[in-house]
């Protein structure tokens, strides 16, 4: 898509937000996440053809929808909350809700909603460099998406806590 002048509408995934439920269902935002996921959702391929199939070729209708696996990256920070809340989510082995929250212009956000189980987690120590976890999660059911608010606006302030998630508000709602 571009504007009204042949410019690309394209944007950066900055101030783009992540949160996952808790033992309780309660969604907590990961701190310091650097890559989201989103499902890869895929159709079985059902084969349907007959004996009268047209011009002897298969024929096929689209099956049960396959919501896929995607990677989280984030900076590792040892013992955070967000540390913790991976940990629990992954050693429990519980669907859990999540929420993703991406810009979509100036004054709007999109908001993915649905479910997940953490499959695995790893954690990379260089040298020289920032330390790293990748979390491994399988998606699973149907996602809601939506037009959100704006998403706050970043400055070098602290962020305000849970600001994009009203408390009585979770996944799927």
């Amino acid at each position: 898509m571009v504007d009204e002048t042949g410019n690309s509408e394209a944007q950066i995934g900055y101030g783009t937000e992540f949160w996952l439920g808790d033992a309780t269902g309660t969604l907590k935002e990961l701190d310091e996440v650097t890559e989201i996921p989103f499902a890869e959702e895929t159709a079985d391929d059902v084969e349907v053809t007959h004996f009268k199939s047209p011009k002897r070729r298969k024929e096929y209708k689209a099956g049960m929808i396959e919501p896929g696996e995607g990677s989280i990256t984030l900076n590792y920070i040892p013992g955070s909350d967000t540390d913790k809340l991976i940990r629990a989510a992954h050693n429990d082995g519980k669907v859990r809700p999540y929420r993703a929250i991406v810009p979509a212009g100036e004054d709007a956000s999109w908001v993915i909603d649905g479910f997940l189980i953490v499959k695995s987690r790893s954690r990379a120590v260089p040298i020289g460099d920032r330390m790293t976890q990748t979390v491994n999660v399988r998606f699973t059911g149907a996602t809601d998406e939506a037009a959100g608010p704006a998403l706050p606006a970043l400055s070098d302030a602290a962020p305000a806590a849970a600001a994009s998630v009203p408390a009585e508000e979770g996944a799927g709602a």
